[in-house]
C-alpha cells in the first residue's frame, strides 16, 4: 500500500450506496443509482502524503485500524481523513477534487504506539487546526517526541494516542463528522 510505485496513485473503493441507512457527516446526495449499484465517495483518505483512496459512507473501524497499526513514524507516518464537500459518484472524482485541501479533516502522524491527532476545520470562515488530547494541564513546552517522515513534532503527554484508540476517534469522525466530546482542542498557530 505504501510502496513507491503507488506513491502517486489514486484509487476509489466501491461501496453500496442504495438501501443502507447510517449517519453521514456530509449532506445526503441526489445521486441516482444505475442498476441498483453506484460507487459513491464521501471522504478522501491520504496515506503518508502520497497514496489517496476515496471511500464511501459504510466503512467500519477496521478500515482505519489496519493502516494505523502499520504506522512506523518514518515510511508510514500519517493518515489524513478529509470530508468531501458533498458525496459524489466515483466517476466525478477529478484531479482538483483529489488535490483540494478540504475544510474538515482529521489527521494523525507518528507510529502505531505513539501518534498525535489533529483536527482541521473552519471557524467563522477561517481555517483552524487543533491538536487533540485527553483532559489535563498543558504547562510548559511539549516534551513528547513524535517522529513523522522527515519532520519532528513535540506534544504533551495527554496528546499521545495508540492506533487502537485513534481508530475509534477516526470511526466517530467518519460517521458523525465530529470528534468525541471529551477531547481537548489545543489550537495550532502557524
Amino acid at each position: 500500500m505504501f510502496s513507491s510505485p503507488e506513491a502517486n496513485a489514486c484509487r476509489v473503493l466501491p461501496v453500496r450506496a442504495v438501501g443502507v441507512a447510517g449517519p453521514r457527516p456530509v449532506p445526503p446526495s441526489d445521486i441516482d443509482s444505475v442498476g441498483g449499484e453506484v460507487v459513491v465517495t464521501t471522504h478522501r483518505v491520504t496515506y503518508s502524503d502520497r497514496l489517496k483512496v476515496f471511500i464511501g459512507p459504510h466503512e467500519d473501524v477496521d478500515s482505519f485500524l489496519r493502516p494505523l497499526r502499520r504506522m512506523d513514524g518514518h515510511q508510514r507516518f500519517a493518515l489524513d481523513l478529509t470530508v468531501l464537500p458533498e458525496p459524489m459518484p466515483a466517476t466525478e472524482v477529478t484531479a482538483s477534487v483529489s488535490a483540494a485541501r478540504g475544510d474538515l479533516a482529521l489527521r494523525c502522524t507518528g507510529s502505531a504506539d505513539a501518534m498525535t491527532l489533529q483536527l482541521r476545520t473552519t471557524v467563522d470562515h477561517l481555517p483552524r487546526r487543533y491538536t487533540l488530547g485527553f483532559p489535563g494541564s498543558r504547562l510548559g513546552l511539549p516534551t513528547v517526541y513524535v517522529p513523522h517522515g522527515d519532520d519532528d513534532t513535540y506534544v504533551y503527554p495527554e496528546e499521545v494516542f495508540t492506533a487502537e484508540y485513534a481508530a475509534q476517534i477516526f470511526h466517530e469522525f467518519f460517521h458523525q463528522g465530529a470528534v468525541p466530546a471529551g477531547l481537548q482542542h489545543r489550537e495550532i498557530l502557524d
